[in-house]
């Protein structure tokens, strides 16, 4: 067994890696994926931002409006803040199933715990290892900019998250995900071998 935590940085490649990771046989948990399914109607989580934000950011279908969300977190640092510590508990919990759940079926799993926000205490309770997708503040923004944010949108978003230089200090292993998807999945083959040498 090795478990390992991925993370990175928004349009840092992360999403790319874990893909890779994943056709090499690890099992991804994906916490952005977590929080999506907790935060719709009918879970804890979901009541509580309701509660929290107010129903001006519903659909008609009473789905949370994410965009929309993103828009007031983004621009309100203590709202992202108050945010997390509504859905962070509960993906926590989530994670922590799914992770025996593997375990208990492969013992000798290689798991990748694919985690956007993580901090240097925090992935030592999560994981043996550290992962981190590393890309330029100009691949980002490109990236970003693909995805329809002007640059503006795109350099507020990344200032949001913690420096991806911040995160390098407390990484075991690296992957530069600016570089051709060749490149890209060469490093993670190279990282998934050495895992895989530790369970």
């Amino acid at each position: 067994m090795v478990i390992a935590a991925l993370t990175g940085s928004i349009a840092s490649g992360k999403s790319t890696v874990a893909g890779f990771f994943k056709e090499l046989g690890a099992y991804i948990i994906d916490f952005d994926a977590l929080g999506h399914e907790l935060m719709k109607p009918g879970h804890k989580a979901w009541r509580k931002i309701v509660d929290y934000f107010g129903d001006g950011i519903l659909n008609k279908d009473q789905t949370i409006d994410r965009q929309r969300l993103s828009s007031i977190v983004f621009d309100a640092p203590r709202e992202l803040g108050s945010l997390n510590e509504i859905v962070h508990p509960e993906i926590l919990k989530e994670n922590q199933r799914i992770t025996e759940e593997i375990l208990h079926d492969d013992p000798g799993a290689i798991i990748i715990k694919d985690v956007p926000l993580l901090s240097k205490s925090f992935a030592k309770k999560l994981a043996n290892y550290v992962i981190v997708a590393w890309s330029s503040e100009d691949s980002q923004i490109k990236r970003l900019s693909e995805r329809g944010l002007d640059e503006y949108e795109a350099r507020k978003r990344i200032q949001a998250q913690a420096s991806l230089n911040e995160k390098l200090e407390f990484a075991d292993f690296v992957i530069y995900a600016d570089l051709t998807i060749e490149d890209t999945k060469k490093q993670v083959a190279q990282v998934f071998n050495i895992l895989r040498n530790l369970t």
